[in-house]
């Protein structure tokens, strides 16, 4: 009999009152079920410590010792992070942080711990407290546990803040003047790459010292008024915006000709690198009206591609087109190079489940090994991170391409668990895991 959700059998959608009993209780089941996961990774950390140094300085690329938590935290065997985030559909970066999370309750804050435990605290707040304390001294950490554990289940973020401040200045009033003096220069620029408009714009943000400031203002202004001069009909806002792009590819200064008049600088040309994918419609763009931008994995649309194709200081570099159905292979253990960018385009990230690291900066591996008789070919390569590569060749993972969509591959981690990731995601196939008495 398939199991129901606490008043499922008396929710009755016509009576307010049964759907908040409904949605209190579901959420009270949620919350249960999100702490049983928060202990779990704790034990499953605590039940891999760090493996012998001695290997990993004798072997290269295999499991190190990892710090996932704070000072005086057990340290956790590297590997052990990857199968237990797969399995609850986190990625491993997103893993190493929610395990991290839970080693520094355990370990270090005991006393918030075992009211989350209790189910006293919910484990968004301890996370909170967490994430605040990771990087305190054990002296500085116990003061905290010891001021938060009453009032943790209510205790908000800018009160986990002046807690975490108070037991710093306390404990190592030294440590929190030099960190209070390297959080004093606020500089840097913030381009938002990944987060792409449908016209192809991103946001920047940035603090810069005064005298830099006035200088790129000075120097915006003056490339503002020669794109001005050059016949540009943009507003000033804009004219600025794409002065900093001009910036970006040549000096912003002035020379004048022999009669004194101003001369506008050269200007370098900028290279837009374009992958044009073969439909399996003849005349038909299988992307729609609009284009993939692999750098920051998202679409723009074709009326802003052809301004950048068209505009004469771009430079327009026309690669090779590719065939991603083609089957392509090499003699050797290097890979070619259309045959690696073949790859690349196919599988866009890691292949790993629930890994987003760029292909474009991954290793290219042979699913069967060169040397067990795997060739390189297009059915036999796939992107794996340099991470998740020493996962597959030190830690017992395997996988294989299967016969769905190109990019689609089978994993087995060490302890049974199967994964497909396809270029849509990642899915849990089978759970052969068994628990004993």
């Amino acid at each position: 009999m398939a199991s129901t959700t606490p008043h499922q059998e008396e929710l009755d959608p016509r009576d307010p009152r049964s759907l908040l009993v409904h949605a209190r209780d579901a959420r009270a089941a949620e919350e249960a079920h999100g702490r049983e996961v928060f202990i779990a990774a704790a034990r499953w950390a605590l039940a891999h410590p760090a493996a012998d140094e001695w290997d990993s300085a004798c072997v290269p690329g295999t499991e190190r010792e990892l710090a996932i938590a704070g000072q005086g935290a057990p340290l956790v065997a590297e590997f052990c992070i990857d199968e237990f985030a797969a399995a609850i559909g986190l990625s491993t970066d997103a893993g190493h942080y929610y395990i991290g999370d839970a080693l520094e309750l355990a370990a270090r804050l005991p006393r918030c711990w075992k009211r989350v435990e209790a189910g006293e605290v919910p484990v968004w707040r301890a996370r909170k407290i967490a994430q605040a304390t990771r990087l305190l001294s054990p002296e500085a950490v116990e003061l905290v546990d010891q001021r938060l554990a009453s009032f943790a289940h209510s205790i908000g973020g800018r009160g986990i803040e002046q807690t975490v401040k108070a037991a710093e200045a306390e404990a190592d009033p030294e440590l929190l003047k030099a960190r209070r003096e390297a959080a004093d220069d606020k500089r840097h620029i913030t381009i938002y790459s990944r987060h792409v408009d449908f016209h192809g714009r991103v946001d920047i943000e940035g603090a810069l010292d005064l005298a830099d400031a006035l200088d790129l203002e000075d120097a915006l202004a003056a490339v503002a008024a020669q794109l001005k001069d050059l016949g540009c009909t943009e507003s000033l806002d804009a004219r600025r915006a794409m002065a900093l792009g001009e910036l970006a590819r040549r000096e912003a200064s002035l020379t004048f000709d022999a009669a004194g008049e101003v001369e506008p600088p050269a200007r370098s040309k900028r290279t837009l690198q374009l992958y044009v994918h073969i439909s399996h419609a003849p005349g038909q763009n299988p992307f729609g009206s609009v284009a993939r931008v692999e750098n920051t994995r998202t679409a723009i649309d074709l009326d802003t591609l052809r301004s950048w194709c068209t505009d004469p200081d771009t430079q327009l570099v026309v690669r090779p087109v590719l065939d991603m159905a083609e089957h392509r292979s090499g003699e050797s253990y290097e890979i070619p190079t259309l045959l690696r960018e073949q790859v690349i385009l196919r599988d866009v990230t890691c292949v790993f489940p629930h890994c987003t690291r760029p292909a474009r900066s991954a290793d290219i591996d042979h699913i069967v090994p060169w040397d067990e008789g795997g060739s390189t070919s297009t059915d036999n390569l796939a992107a794996l991170c340099r991470h998740h590569h020493r996962v597959k060749t030190h830690h017992g993972w395997t996988y294989t391409s299967t016969s769905g969509p190109p990019g689609s591959y089978r994993w087995t981690s060490p302890h049974g668990q199967q994964y497909l990731r396809t270029p849509t995601g990642t899915t849990t196939i089978s759970r052969p895991l068994t628990t004993t008495a």
